[in-house]
């Protein structure tokens, strides 16, 4: 068992002047308590006025995860000028399988041998040689120049039985870089289907915001692995909280008018859904409906119903004294869970789709926000701030038994589950700046995904 302490309930005291818009968008974007950047205009900054008193819990720590060793050698030119697709092979091969947290890609200094000398079959494998470097499973890739488009060829093979391993994935001819990707990646997803018995997930999107300055945020989608990188929001003003909706429709807040009004993006353009006065943030959707956080010209904020062509209110779900924002929705769209400052303190609640039965579902801490519903259903992701004043992620179950994610490793906030639930993208400060991070669900593999810069936000996973 491991111990950790988070804040005790206490009562949320705003600072003069500052409105409660200021404490909803903080709670939809999870602005870290030692955010480095300056707020852009019109993003006000949360109220650090609370009073702290920790308390002791456990936290349930699950049998550590087995990877599986495997190797990736060069990959074969077999004819033309492949030098360049043979190492973008080897370079996403490499990465990706490291990215999917269930193997341990072996070190090339590691091959004792010369792995140039062997081909693509096994009658042509030297298999005790890679036994003796610790390989259990070994990928072989050759690439060759077919008419101006590449050949490719990826096998897997298992080390102890000397053997090539039938994948659900065939031998292809690709043109240009991003089709090369694709199936390499859709190879590593048949990799993981043979080792875990779901396939991977390599080629979903994921949807985030990035701070330009202090004016300006845009919205970006990429795939996940961090490539194929694509701005959607255009006009340079502030743009927030990204999530998906049906047939890879996006929904965002844009200050375009002033105002935090809620945007759909769908085949290359975008248009205003709501456009209440106040908050339009946050939208959920899930089987033809948006759950949606709006003020409407009141200084609160609650949950709403609104349709997803008009953008019409359908059913007001919330109405309390406190904050209720960040909607999710659980797989079977029967239920929501969202943040409210009800009980004296930011805390994840649940109730049913038309509002009915709203329960408190956290009781440790005093801030507890942006929760994710995971696609099985059995828990919901959430970030927590700790007595130090930094926040990480967690899970609930329905229950209201948490686990702990991550610690110790800068401010991480803003969790996203993927579509198969065996990952969740997050926002992480621990390399210098804001940048994304994916991990397995039980946190055990954390990897960088954004390198380059800094800036990145609010993430959302396609799904």
């Amino acid at each position: 068992m491991k111990s950790l302490r988070l804040l005790s309930r206490s009562t949320l005291r705003y600072l003069a002047g500052i409105a409660v818009v200021g404490f909803l968008l903080l709670a939809m974007s999870a602005t870290l308590a030692a955010q480095t950047e300056a707020p852009a205009p019109g993003e006000p900054r949360l109220d650090e006025q609370i009073e702290h008193e920790g308390i002791e819990i456990d936290v349930r720590v699950g049998a550590r995860r087995v990877l599986v060793p495997i190797a990736v050698p060069d990959t074969i030119e077999e004819s033309g000028d492949t030098r360049e697709a043979a190492q973008k092979v080897e370079s996403i091969l490499r990465r990706n399988l490291d990215l999917a947290g269930y193997f341990d890609v072996l070190d090339e200094d590691s091959f004792f041998f010369d792995t140039d000398e062997e081909g693509m079959s096994a009658v042509d494998i030297g298999f005790t040689n890679w036994f003796n470097v610790g390989a259990h499973g070994l990928i072989k890739s050759a690439v060759r120049e077919d008419g101006g488009q590449i050949s490719l060829d990826l096998r897997l093979f298992a080390v102890e039985r000397g053997s090539q391993v039938d994948l659900d994935w065939s031998p292809s001819t690709v043109d240009g870089d991003r089709e090369l990707r694709r199936e390499v990646n859709e190879f590593i997803n048949a990799v993981l289907e043979h080792f875990t018995g779901k396939r991977g997930v390599f080629g979903t999107r994921i949807a985030y915001s990035r701070r330009h300055d202090s004016n300006t945020k845009h919205i970006y989608t990429m795939e996940m692995d961090g490539s194929n990188r694509q701005r959607i929001s255009r006009d340079d003003n502030i743009h927030l909280v990204p999530t998906f909706g049906p047939r890879g429709s996006i929904y965002f807040s844009n200050y375009r008018d002033g105002n935090p009004d809620l945007y759909v993006y769908r085949d290359g353009s975008m248009r205003p859904l709501s456009q209440s006065e106040g908050q339009n943030t946050g939208a959920a959707y899930c089987d033809g409906k948006i759950a949606l956080t709006m003020s409407r010209g009141s200084s609160n904020t609650d949950i709403y119903l609104i349709d997803p062509d008009s953008g019409s209110v359908v059913q007001q779900l919330t109405d309390q004294w406190a904050i209720d924002v960040s909607p999710t929705w659980s797989p079977d769209c029967q239920r929501i869970a969202f943040v409210s400052g009800r009980s004296g303190g930011a805390h994840i609640f649940v109730m049913n789709a038309d509002g009915s039965d709203q329960k408190r579902l956290t009781f440790q801490g005093s801030y507890n926000t942006t929760p994710d519903w995971s696609p099985q259903g059995d828990r919901i992701a959430f970030s927590g701030r700790d007595e130090y004043s930094r926040f990480d992620i967690f899970t609930v179950d329905l229950e209201g038994n948490i686990e702990r994610l991550t610690q110790d490793q800068g401010n991480n906030s803003e969790p996203s589950y993927s579509p198969d639930g065996r990952y969740i993208v997050f926002t992480s400060d621990r390399s210098g700046g804001k940048r994304l991070w994916l991990m397995t669900h039980d946190g055990q593999v954390q990897r960088e995904l954004t390198r380059n810069g800094a800036g990145y936000e609010e993430p959302s996973w396609e799904r």
